[in-house]
């Protein structure tokens, strides 16, 4: 809750910024992003390795992905921050279709968009389109979950057994939090430790008292300390409803034209590997996203 208020306060400041800022922020088409030159990209606001400030600079996977788009349309990429809210959703409105809450400003893309085709395509209660708002597409990266191990408190012991005796770190409401409290008939749960974000586990696991963290893949090697004791493997995690999903983008569902440029750029950068490169500089591994791999 605590993180929540810091995103949400963050968040004020951000669209206070922007609003005395002397663009204004509406989704647009691709003509007229080529006309002004700049697109507007919504990124999550401190997210890292994906997207954070480093010094008061724009940085991460994301922004780097944002530039190679920008520069691929030539024109300059300009940043939205979000917060993430309850659910995805929410963030696509206040991104791409609706606006911010306060200010109705808008993105012209947002990256990390969870790409999936029967939810982009998902019906509502009332039988109607559930995003009917928005074009998801682009697929540039493939994230998984995975667990952050101490081999020498966890005996080189790779099955979730061991935390019956062990202590692990998981982001609550989370996934894996929900995943490691019902399996083994609930055995693990005095010895999950709960915290606001998976760097917070991380933190406990430098300082030794848990002997693993469970999170996204991306973040767990980011941040980890560098040690030959200690492994990032999905082992034990096979149960789980979703092992690992498709990043993409979004714009508003009147612009697949601007969808249809930056898929030409983002493709080409996925089949000649600078999309890995990417993703190689912040020491991530890549994994090609499902639907080019299945191709």
């Amino acid at each position: 809750m605590a993180r929540l208020l810091r995103c949400w306060i963050t968040g004020l400041a951000l669209a206070a910024f922007m609003a005395g800022s002397a663009f204004s922020v509406q989704a647009r088409s691709y003509d007229d992003i080529i006309e002004s030159g700049y697109i507007t990209i919504a990124v999550y606001n401190n997210f890292p390795p994906y997207s954070f400030l480093d010094d008061e600079s724009p940085a991460g996977v994301d922004i780097e992905v944002g530039k190679a788009i920008a520069a691929g349309l030539g024109v300059e990429p300009r940043w939205m921050w979000i917060n993430a809210d309850e659910n995805l959703e929410d963030d696509l409105r206040q991104a791409v279709w609706k606006g911010h809450i306060i200010t109705r400003q808008k993105a012209d893309l947002m990256l990390r968009v969870p790409y999936d085709r029967k939810f982009s395509y998902g019906i509502d209660g009332y039988g109607l389109p559930r995003n009917e708002m928005v074009v998801m597409f682009g697929p540039y990266h493939r994230e998984k979950w995975a667990l952050l191990k101490n081999t020498e408190k966890t005996n080189g012991i790779d099955t979730l057994a061991i935390f019956q005796y062990e202590k692990i770190a998981v982001e609550i409401d989370s996934l894996p939090d929900t995943f490691l409290g019902s399996t083994i008939g609930g055995r693990l749960r005095k010895n999950m430790v709960h915290t606001t974000t998976t760097f917070d586990g991380i933190d406990l696991f430098k300082k030794g008292e848990v002997a693993a963290v469970a999170g996204m893949q991306s973040q767990l090697e980011w941040a980890q300390p560098a040690s030959e004791q200690y492994t990032i493997n999905a082992t034990g995690l096979a149960a789980m409803s979703i092992k690992a999903w498709d990043i993409g983008m979004a714009v508003k569902t009147d612009y697949r034209q601007l969808a249809y440029a930056i898929e030409d750029i983002t493709v080409p950068m996925i089949e000649d590997g600078r999309m890995k490169a990417i993703f190689d500089d912040y020491k991530i591994t890549y994994t090609v996203p499902g639907l080019y791999a299945e191709e």
